[in-house]
């Protein structure tokens, strides 16, 4: 049995889980009502001109994560982020953080590799808005590795994923949980639930998508959707770029480095289990 979006059998997927968790960076957050945060992936033209606006209408900024070797491209998000459009969503407020510099894989690069990306992208960005520098972050495709969640963890204030959910209480600032905003499968009801769920644990909902527009590719969503979600969501909670979120949370110490930290009794079987698989158990229990 493979492990969807790694290809990993079950003891190998184990491992991946372990390693995870292992290099957790742990805060605590709390959060009166709730705190939301609308990201855009890849950093399309129109999750800009479209995706902007409509935060800017509420009030409200946004998080753009930028691989600077896709600008001017056109990509499967369609088309790519200019520096016209790097300086104009800086300059109006928004979030310009990073994605590598070319959109890199990180659960199959090599350390030099990850390093490089992030080092290449952000000397492209200081070029564009001057002195600056990314302090969030977003894995490309959503995939992570336990030695790039360890090398990334640290360079930067967060590491957001695409693991679904709601950061509430004890969060882990290397791999954040994040929230689709698809055409593909919207559903507002689910939308409005997860914004009044997350105000009554006084959590932190991120929403990413891609393109925003009329007629949306598989990753983005409609203007009219993007819209729905932010309006409704003005109404229950407060809206704030990552970095905003970032900047007030509390980190918390690791002792040890390990995952007990987060999840004891899980992850003690699973350490149990994995040692067994090791030592030449011959059936996964």
């Amino acid at each position: 049995m493979k492990f969807s979006g790694y290809g990993l059998d079950r003891p190998a997927a184990l491992a991946h889980k372990i390693g995870l968790r292992m290099h957790a960076r742990p805060a605590h957050l709390s959060w009166p009502g709730g705190i939301a945060s609308f990201t855009f992936d890849d950093f399309p033209k129109s999750a800009f001109a479209v995706g902007g606006r409509i935060l800017e209408g509420y009030g409200a900024r946004g998080t753009y994560y930028t691989s600077m070797d896709l600008a001017g491209t056109h990509q499967r998000v369609g088309r790519i982020f200019d520096h016209e459009d790097i300086c104009a969503a800086h300059h109006a407020g928004h979030e310009i953080a990073c994605h590598t510099f070319p959109h890199l894989d990180c659960y199959d690069a090599p350390k030099r590799s990850i390093l490089a990306a992030i080092r290449d992208n952000a000397v492209a960005l200081s070029s564009v808005i001057e002195g600056f520098v990314p302090t969030n972050f977003a894995y490309p495709r959503g995939r992570v590795s336990p030695m790039a969640k360890r090398l990334l963890g640290p360079r930067f204030s967060s590491c957001r994923g695409v693991r679904g959910g709601i950061n509430s209480g004890i969060i882990d600032l290397a791999d954040l949980l994040a929230v689709a905003i698809f055409d593909s499968d919207f559903d507002e009801a689910e939308m409005r639930r997860l914004i009044n769920e997350n105000r009554a644990l006084g959590g932190w909902l991120i929403f990413y998508t891609h393109d925003v527009g009329d007629a949306p590719l598989p990753f983005g969503c409609k203007r009219g959707q993007l819209d729905a979600v932010v309006a409704y969501a003005s109404k229950r909670t407060t809206i704030l770029p990552v970095r905003d979120v970032v900047a007030r949370l509390r980190p918390l110490k690791v002792i040890a480095r390990t995952a007990y930290n987060m999840i004891p009794g899980r992850v003690h079987r699973e350490w149990n289990i994995l040692q067994w698989l090791i030592a030449g158990g011959k059936q996964f229990v």
